[in-house]
């Protein structure tokens, strides 16, 4: 483990980024591990071709698999940064907390994580009675999908209040809200894709190592 990156990225899918450690349980890692599977699953209408060219760049072999559900097979206080985007909503709440317990224990001493999820504030905001469909969309995004996986819907959704709640519920400290693009997290700029969301970043306070 002595050569891993310092930055842990979770949730990934095809964003793959030098000095970071892309992590991923999309089934595409093990059709990247079959030469020639992915050309003919495009081939027959079962890959797309944006998917297609993910998997002729490399992306997809360059991904480590990772089930954020279980204890991540990573010794403890060995990251500086974790960064997930769009991953945490598409977790039961009791499973996302699990999550972010094993991303305290992962990180050293001072590290920080940063999150972005949907905004539930957002979205109420946006709620329009005349025109329910947008909204219902976005609340459960991926679950009505002809071909849905255990991953693809959103299964809760966070505010302001309730992310940071649940950050300090894990052991985090220096909870701030973020816009995107800015913070103490390193690379935002090549990183950060998924504007419009709701961006915390909390440190594991060195007092409170485990």
């Amino acid at each position: 483990m002595a050569d891993l990156p310092r930055r842990l990225q979770l949730g990934a899918f095809d964003r793959v980024h030098d000095n970071w450690l892309s992590t991923d349980v999309t089934p595409h890692l093990m059709v990247a591990r079959v030469p020639g599977l992915a050309r003919v699953l495009n081939a027959v209408g079962l890959i797309d071709d944006e998917r297609y060219e993910a998997h002729r760049s490399g992306a997809f072999r360059a991904v480590r698999y990772l089930d954020v559900t279980r204890r991540f097979r990573f010794p403890s206080e060995t990251f500086e940064y974790v960064y997930t985007a769009h991953m945490l909503e598409h977790l039961e709440a009791d499973a996302a907390e699990r999550c972010l317990r094993e991303v305290h224990r992962v990180l050293r001493d001072g590290g920080l994580v940063r999150v972005a999820v949907p905004d539930l504030d957002a979205e109420i905001a946006a709620y329009d009675p005349a025109d329910p469909e947008p909204f219902l969309s976005g609340i459960y995004e991926g679950c009505n999908t002809r071909r849905r996986t255990r991953t693809s819907g959103h299964r809760w959704q966070y505010n302001a209040v309730s992310m940071g709640n649940l950050l300090r519920r894990t052991g985090f400290g220096e909870i701030e809200i973020c816009e995107f693009k800015a913070g103490r997290c390193p690379d935002l700029e090549e990183i950060e894709h998924r504007q419009g969301s709701l961006f915390v970043e909390a440190v594991k306070l060195r007092s409170s190592g485990r």
